[in-house]
């Protein structure tokens, strides 16, 4: 049955030592990549919580990298559903995930949990923007993109389509998918551009932004 509810999605990652922001482990040590990647999480999930809650919306959590327990054991489990990402790299990921969405008639936005400058009302300016588009991006200042999202009409081959050959993981992931829009005619809402946390450099980001507990 499709929902009319729209719908929110978090990618993120179980805070394993070793498997989470690795480029900052040099730096920082396993214990402290994972320290930046829970308070990332964290920050996330106050925004998104604030959005959902204003937008009669449902948030669902596509996780790697642990199982169902630990993922409740470490979030909880009110307000929200998880489930494994599934493919074989990020770009099937996250096309399955929101093609999962699109098969139920729901608009969709994708985030991840890079972003310490993602606010709720950016989130609900995103989620607004497929009311009149096609789909809406959040571009990241590494060349990539913290947000991704689809409206309800965007069929499930275009979505693939979005995804397929991108080089993920370097400077020309967004101008990629710019140029896969462009050839499929989709109407696209721009958000404000912002910075991810990968790297040592980047952190001077992160303690602008957050709020360590």
């Amino acid at each position: 049955m499709p929902s009319s509810l729209d719908l929110v999605i978090l990618f993120t990652r179980y805070p394993r030592p070793g498997r989470c922001k690795t480029r900052l482990i040099p730096v920082l040590g396993d214990e402290g990549a994972i320290r930046i990647h829970q308070q990332l999480v964290s920050h996330i999930l106050q925004e998104l919580n604030s959005c959902v809650h204003r937008a009669n919306t449902e948030l669902f959590i596509y996780y790697d990298g642990g199982s169902l327990p630990e993922m409740e054991e470490w979030l909880g489990t009110t307000g929200y559903s998880f489930f494994q990402q599934q493919g074989e790299d990020l770009g099937q990921r996250m096309a399955q995930a929101l093609t999962q969405a699109l098969n139920q008639g729901r608009n969709v936005i994708l985030v991840g949990s890079d972003c310490p400058a993602i606010t709720a009302s950016l989130l609900d300016e995103g989620l607004a923007s497929l009311h009149h588009h096609d789909m809406v991006l959040g571009p990241a200042h590494d060349g990539g993109y913290y947000l991704i999202g689809l409206a309800r009409n965007v069929s499930s081959s275009c979505c693939r389509n979005l995804f397929r050959d991108i080089p993920w993981s370097t400077p020309q992931v967004l101008s990629k998918t710019l140029n896969r829009a462009q050839e499929q005619n989709l109407r696209l809402h721009t958000l404000s551009t912002l910075h991810d946390i990968d790297t040592a450099e980047d952190l001077k980001y992160f303690h602008h932004h957050s709020h360590p507990q």
